[in-house]
């Protein structure tokens, strides 16, 4: 009996330790591989991910960042912010570009090339990183050389700390060269090739690699992988660095507010065009801004407002088309730093077609609404409203809207310094285009006379 007692307690001890030897590890150990994916154009947003991603990893002790990559480019100021952020980490910094078919183009060849590790799965590519335009366009001959130039020494300083073959990556700069992955392989441009990240996982354990706190001995085997979520901001801005959401965003706030400014106080067109062109404008914080091409999309506003004011053959609506049409090609590219991305932030020519033929019908119908109601061709029950009474929807001090019939009419008071609050009854003394005069109810036949003998 003291045997069998004797034998359970040995066992429950030895229980107690392995699961001791088991877990306590798991619990107090920091050791974990942050995981990040990066998949479309290199913009500040990325670039503050990164930042938070590797700060996370230094500050709690973590085995290694893993970069899941899939670029085709992107701008030079977070490029380089992202490069200085990866030289500087005391983590070590593993990028695969995966899946297959996945590229790290142009600014993504300096993610990778800054990496400790570099890895990239079969049927990948790296390179064609040449100073371009934003829209794609090649540059003027002394720009392209400066920026080149530039690419090419940035390169050079990662290539010499990283072990890897300066040549090579110099040749997607002044070449244009792009390269598989067995072709990047041999050229010493990566590491390894791996087919997911299990297997690079198991490919890297144990290789040393120096990071700015020294050698550094890199352990995944065995180690949890978490995913570092983006943070709602984050998630936020990588849409509105969407060209295409931004540029419509810029034409639906455009076309708000002129229809605003043409028929005010109804505050709808306000609204939408004023909170369009906020989110518009948090979008081109993320993009590399062409001004020309907000100047020319500026530009096609005043024309449409001015074909809407005073309409005519319709040259300013052509105008303002073509000014249009132009400034959305131009509109992130073409004269400012050049990024190091082909057209990743263009806008797609569908988007631009489908915009101006909306906005051209849209603009036509409206014409020819606001000059029926001016008088070309204006419906005989635009006169007939005079003497009827309606409400004031806004105040009239002296401008303002009123209904009448069932119809909002652009206001003003017939008599000056009155000022007429909203929810008052109203008589429409007279009429004029687009505008009617009112008067409080009680006051119209005193209005009416008086502007009997001024005719």
């Amino acid at each position: 009996m003291t045997g069998l007692r004797l034998i359970s307690i040995t066992a429950f001890v030895v229980l107690i330790v392995q699961y001791g030897l088991l877990t306590i590890p798991l619990e107090s150990s920091t050791s974990r591989v942050l995981k990040v994916e990066i998949r479309g154009p290199i913009q500040p947003s990325t670039a503050s991910y990164l930042e938070r991603v590797i700060e996370k990893a230094d500050g709690t002790g973590s085995s290694a960042v893993l970069i899941e990559l899939d670029t085709p480019g992107g701008m030079l100021g977070p490029t380089r912010k992202i490069v200085t952020t990866m030289m500087a980490s005391k983590t070590p910094i593993i990028t695969h570009v995966t899946p297959s078919g996945a590229r790290a183009g142009s600014a993504g060849t300096f993610i990778v090339a800054a990496s400790h590790i570099a890895a990239m799965s079969p049927a990948t590519n790296i390179g064609a990183a040449t100073p371009v335009g934003a829209s794609g366009e090649d540059l003027g001959e002394t720009m392209e050389s400066k920026a080149s130039q530039d690419a090419a020494a940035l390169l050079r300083s990662i290539a010499k700390e990283r072990g890897r073959d300066s040549e090579a990556l110099e040749s997607t700069i002044f070449r244009s060269a792009s390269f598989t992955s067995e072709e990047a392989l041999t050229a010493g441009m990566i590491d390894l090739i791996s087919d997911n990240t299990s297997t690079l996982l198991q490919d890297v354990d144990g290789l040393k690699v120096t990071t700015s706190s020294g050698s550094v001995t890199i352990q995944t085997l065995h180690i949890p992988v978490v995913e570092f979520e983006r943070t709602m901001l984050e998630k936020f801005l990588d849409a509105m660095g969407n060209p295409n959401i931004t540029f419509i965003l810029l034409t639906i706030g455009s076309i708000a507010l002129t229809l605003e400014f043409l028929q005010p106080g109804i505050m709808v067109g306000a609204f939408v065009g004023i909170l369009a062109m906020g989110l518009a404008f948090v979008g081109l914080g993320q993009l590399p801004v062409n001004w020309l091409g907000v100047g020319l999309l500026a530009g096609a506003v005043i024309l449409f407002f001015v074909e809407a004011q005073a309409p005519g053959i319709g040259l300013y609506m052509a105008g303002g088309l073509i000014c249009f049409v132009l400034g959305a090609f131009l509109l992130f590219g073409g004269v400012s730093t050049p990024p190091l991305h082909g057209s990743a932030f263009a806008v797609s020519t569908w988007v631009i077609g489908s915009a101006s033929a909306i906005l051209a019908g849209s603009l036509l119908l409206a014409l020819k609404a606001f000059a029926e109601a001016a008088g070309k061709g204006m419906p005989s029950h635009a006169s007939g409203i005079v003497g009827s009474e309606g409400v004031a929807r806004t105040n009239l001090d002296p401008l303002g809207s009123v209904q009448v019939e069932s119809e909002l009419w652009s206001a003003e008071a017939s008599e000056e310094g009155i000022r007429i609050v909203a929810g008052e009854r109203v008589i429409v003394n007279r009429i004029d285009g687009l505008t009617v005069f009112v008067s409080r109810i009680g006051e119209g036949k005193k209005s009416s006379e008086k502007e009997e003998i001024k005719t």
